[in-house]
């Protein structure tokens, strides 16, 4: 009883830190994507360069930010102090996918779904 016990519990934790939001990799590949901006990746793990990236001071807090045409994220780092809303919607609807990330250094290197548009919110 104890074994299998301790085996179920082995397997929660292995299955929380793959599957939780914001569950980080080892970020060196998201290296490029610098303090106090939010960066994009097209592929999973970070791969290559960011394809869009962005700081508070090119978009408005609350506002529905849609990634350029052409770019749907797989993979992100939130690396701004504020809380970040991934959404599966260019237009930010919630009738698709979302997910809501804190700020300062969340790594993300496979999304549950495809990052088209994101909001940041006020910091709590």
């Amino acid at each position: 009883m104890r074994r299998r016990f301790v085996c179920a519990l082995a397997l929660t934790t292995s299955l929380l830190a793959v599957a939780a939001p914001g569950a980080s990799a080892d970020p060196t590949g998201a290296a490029t994507c610098e303090p106090g901006q939010v960066c994009f990746w097209t592929g999973p793990a970070f791969a290559g360069a960011p394809a869009a990236a962005f700081e508070l001071a090119e978009v408005n807090v609350e506002q529905c930010i849609s990634l350029p045409d052409g770019v749907d994220a797989l993979s992100f780092a939130n690396r701004m102090d504020r809380y970040v809303t991934m959404y599966q919607s260019r237009e930010c609807a919630t009738e698709g996918d979302f997910s809501t990330y804190p700020g300062d250094g969340v790594f993300v290197p496979d999304v549950p779904f495809t990052v088209r548009a994101f909001q940041i919110w006020e910091k709590p």
